[in-house]
């Protein structure tokens, strides 16, 4: 069993299966299965599966190349293309996970503001908990409420000299701990500065938005930065992969950097499919599905007081690991570790899919409605 840094401990299960509403595990059978991140269930959707047997078929299970060589498959730049209308960006890059999307642009987002103008320097502004795919040059933890921190860049920033360049770098919304963002206060910045924001929407992507698209839309349309969106695939959108959604020209000097060049593609099978979702909606069904199970749930809830959650989002938090010990007790697993370094406190996490049915969310909300 893992150390967990509160002196408690937390046991670790183990399966041979892939988790779905229920999961089997090998040490004590049968669990609801209440956490993950496939929140859009595709870990288990048959038209998926049926879209990627097909992308077996025709565009194969491995494309062992640069993105810039000589040979290029075409399945990536079309995918792209479509990522990027959906997104409501300019352009969209695909890279092979979530965590290199927001690697790949840390590592070369200096020279890429640089390439735009000269600025005597660039400061960071880290929001506090910033995943790490957003950790960079001189980054520092921050504590305290987002808000907060967020009220305070704009300040620091309208009052900065206008020949410095400034780097925002932020998740869309809390996690592990979630917590609802208001990003119309960066609509305070001044109109003169040099604003970029590099947001990670991996727990948004395929959730909010009006076509389940996400934030880059609404934030781009502030007007006042630059707006870099980076994402895994692999949570909501259950794509092995990760991409970049930008303005076209941020994306080429992207595209032709070493960093991205010297990295390999997913699997082409997966783009294929990915494109082929896109292209039906499938996604957007998909979240709709999944808006009226979190509904559903919340009203069958006396009290949402034992829970961090935000209004229509699919993950409910709960600090220590009683929580946890309790839905165990009762035949619901939830997970319970510290994230995402092993210093952080343990917290106990629910995610709902639409896998899950309604007498699913019954026994769910009765344990819940007990505590």
């Amino acid at each position: 069993m893992p150390f967990i840094n509160n002196n408690s401990f937390v046991k670790t299960f183990h399966t041979n299966q892939l988790p779905g509403r229920t999961v089997l595990t090998r040490e004590e059978g049968k669990y609801l299965w209440f956490s993950g991140t496939d929140y859009l269930g595709m870990g288990h959707n048959e038209t998926f599966r049926s879209f990627l047997i097909e992308g077996f078929d025709k565009q194969g299970l491995h494309f062992g190349s640069s993105r810039n060589n000589t040979l290029r498959l075409a399945i990536y730049d079309e995918t792209e293309l479509e990522l990027a209308e959906w997104i409501g960006s300019e352009a969209a890059l695909l890279t092979s996970s979530g965590m290199w999307a927001g690697q790949c642009v840390m590592k070369i987002i200096e020279s890429i503001i640089h390439t735009s103008a000269a600025y005597q320097r660039i400061q960071y502004h880290y929001a506090p908990k910033a995943h790490p795919a957003l950790w960079g040059n001189e980054h520092a933890f921050t504590s305290g409420l987002w808000s907060e921190w967020a009220n305070g860049v704009v300040r620091k920033i309208n009052e900065a000299p206008e020949n410095i360049a400034h780097i925002i770098c932020t998740d869309a919304i809390g996690s592990p701990v979630i917590e609802a963002f208001d990003f119309s206060i960066f609509a305070n910045l001044s109109d003169k500065r040099n604003v970029w924001i590099v947001l990670d929407e991996s727990h948004t992507l395929g959730i909010n938005g009006a076509s389940a698209n996400g934030l880059y839309q609404s934030i781009a349309m502030l007007e006042k930065m630059h707006v870099v969106m980076v994402s895994s695939l692999n949570k909501a959108l259950g794509i092995p992969g990760g991409v970049i959604a930008c303005d076209a020209q941020t994306a080429e000097l992207i595209r032709h950097s070493a960093w991205f060049a010297g990295a390999s593609p997913s699997a082409p099978a997966y783009i294929y499919a990915l494109k082929t979702l896109l292209e039906t909606n499938h996604y957007q069904k998909q979240s709709a599905l999944l808006a009226e199970n979190v509904a559903y749930f919340s009203k069958l809830l006396k009290s949402s007081d034992i829970f961090q959650s935000v209004a229509g989002h699919p993950v409910f938090c709960s600090e220590g690991s009683a929580l946890f010990e309790t839905l165990l007790s009762n035949g619901i697993m939830a997970s319970c570790f510290s994230y995402p370094s092993a210093n952080d406190a343990p917290v106990t996490r629910i995610a709902i899919s639409t896998l899950h049915q309604k007498e699913d969310l019954n026994r769910l909300a009765e344990v819940c409605n007990k505590l």
